[in-house]
């Protein structure tokens, strides 16, 4: 049902002044004073934006009470109101009682604000960018057209994103309110405040899924399980959590994304589908389930190896916004075979995936939408890395990947280290960069036939790792920068020049912090 702004308004009132938890998900989702905008032919102000404040001031002073009919009286009685006026907000008051309405229909009530609200800011958008360019310096004025352009996108996309955005300061000692409001936000509406879930419960508990403006990477060897990581993520995000994915491919060709995708949809070996040797009964139980996938969100793949740079992804997330919709993840696979167009003379691969890496961090703060990619590990930087170790000089996890390597690090919200063995099926994941969402390295079930990871049990984690602990004694390194007040004086002897040993002591970090993470096998 399509609505005008005045009909928006009053039907957002009423459903906020007759049940609480309207109004949580109205303030959990930022409808603010500037979502009502309607004002009357015969007046200068918005009268329904006047009730919604007063409505929204007495929910917060009052600790979450709901607006009446006497509450509006007091506050006549509270402001002096003038006759005038207080004909007005009695007007709006009465078409706010009189309207009737349904719980389920809040959302979309919602949506249609916020939607309205970004078509003012792109008319806008429009308005004063063209005054801009009217600008007698022709220099200056394009590029105060552009500032124009940018600030309102950002507050489009601000407006269309459904995730809670954080406050930019407060003050802990006034903090109460703070704390309660968003608590209970969290508490009522915690799908608001959920990224996409990646399918791995051990990962998705502590990291409350993909967040929008994230890049998460995994760290594999070659052959390391990296594409299937991706893959199965992606799928989870697209048939699970029903959220539009882009994915990327810059190492295969549509025909083996597409056999990929069949092999984990349906569990067909991925060597069967690859040697066309399916039934026909096989073939039209794929097409009749591809058919079927048309009805939900799209998963569209783009496997443009000519051109793997931030600049072309920009371009395709803009045609996708104009005739499908925005992605809600995007996968990039992987991002080591990424470069940039314009690029600068005698530029290095690694400084190239350098740009390409940063571009692609802004990209994701602008769509406001997770990334998640892979990093190989580089083999000969391990070595070195060994050796490194051996002489008691330790290297920092980013120096043992590839090209970029150090960028993507500092840009990355999370990184996890894949360690797989092959010949026993299944993969442990080791947390490298995790900020707040620590973990214990854990196994996972690694099927290459079906290009699939599933989930162990417990037990089967356990049994894993105790075995892996048993093979390689310490599973884990820590090589982080530790601190000098962390760090504790320990006897030591060394050969002096004259071949005798002597005593010194070296402060050696013996914390637990595991911020930074390594499977021994990185080091060996």
């Amino acid at each position: 049902m399509k609505l005008d702004q005045f009909e928006l308004e009053i039907m957002c009132l009423a459903h906020i002044t007759r049940n609480a938890k309207c109004m949580e998900k109205l303030l959990a989702r930022n409808v603010k004073l500037d979502h009502f905008t309607h004002v009357a032919p015969s007046d200068r102000q918005s009268f329904t934006q006047g009730l919604f404040k007063l409505v929204t001031d007495y929910w917060e002073s009052s600790g979450g009470s709901l607006f009446t009919s006497y509450v509006l009286e007091s506050k006549f009685l509270e402001y002096n109101v003038s006759d005038k006026i207080k004909a007005k907000l009695l007007n709006v008051w009465t078409e706010v009682l009189e309207i009737e309405t349904d719980d389920n229909n809040f959302h979309e009530i919602i949506t249609q604000l916020k939607n309205k609200q970004c078509l003012r800011l792109m008319s806008e958008m429009m308005t004063e960018s063209n005054a801009e360019l009217s600008n007698p310096s022709e220099n200056k004025g394009i590029s105060s057209a552009v500032n124009v352009i940018m600030d309102k996108l950002d507050l489009i996309q601000a407006e269309m994103n459904e995730t809670h955005t954080d406050i930019q300061n407060f003050d802990v000692s006034k903090s109460a309110n703070f704390f309660n409001e968003e608590y209970s936000k969290r508490l009522n509406h915690p799908e608001l405040f959920r990224g996409i879930n990646c399918g791995i419960s051990n990962l998705d508990e502590k990291t409350f899924g993909w967040l929008p403006g994230q890049i998460v990477v995994f760290l594999a060897p070659s052959s390391g399980g990296k594409s299937v990581m991706l893959l199965n993520s992606a799928m989870h995000a697209n048939q699970v959590c029903n959220k539009k994915v882009l994915y990327l491919s810059f190492e295969m060709n549509s025909w083996l994304c597409l056999l990929r995708h069949v092999s984990l949809m349906f569990e067909i070996p991925y060597s069967q589908i690859k040697k066309t040797d399916l039934s026909a009964d096989e073939i039209k139980f794929i097409t009749q389930g591809l058919k079927k996938a048309e009805d939900g969100p799209y998963f569209e793949y783009d496997v443009n190896m000519e051109d793997p740079t931030p600049e072309y992804i920009d371009s395709k997330i803009r045609d996708l916004i104009a005739s499908k919709g925005k992605p809600d993840l995007l996968v990039v696979d992987y991002i080591g075979n990424m470069t940039v167009r314009d690029a600068p003379k005698g530029a290095k691969d690694y400084e190239l995936q350098s740009l390409a890496i940063k571009k692609l961090f802004t990209m994701a703060k602008r769509y406001n939408i997770p990334i998640i990619t892979a990093q190989q590990i580089n083999r000969e930087a391990i070595r070195d890395a060994r050796k490194a170790k051996e002489n008691n000089k330790f290297m920092n996890f980013d120096q043992a990947a590839v090209s970029g390597g150090q960028v993507l690090m500092h840009l990355c919200t999370y990184a996890i280290a894949m360690e797989p063995n092959k010949e026993h099926g299944y993969c442990i994941l080791h947390p490298v960069k995790m900020r707040d969402a620590h973990f214990q390295p854990f196994p996972v079930a690694l099927n290459p036939d079906y290009n699939k990871i599933n989930e162990l049990t417990k037990e089967e984690q356990e049994a894993i790792m105790g075995k892996h602990n048993a093979l390689n004694g310490s599973t884990v390194s820590t090589i982080k920068a530790v601190p000098e007040e962390t760090k504790t004086p320990m006897r030591k002897s060394k050969t002096n020049q004259e071949g005798q040993e002597e005593e010194y002591f070296e402060k050696v970090d013996i914390s637990n912090d595991e911020e930074l993470d390594l499977a021994d096998w990185v080091l060996s």
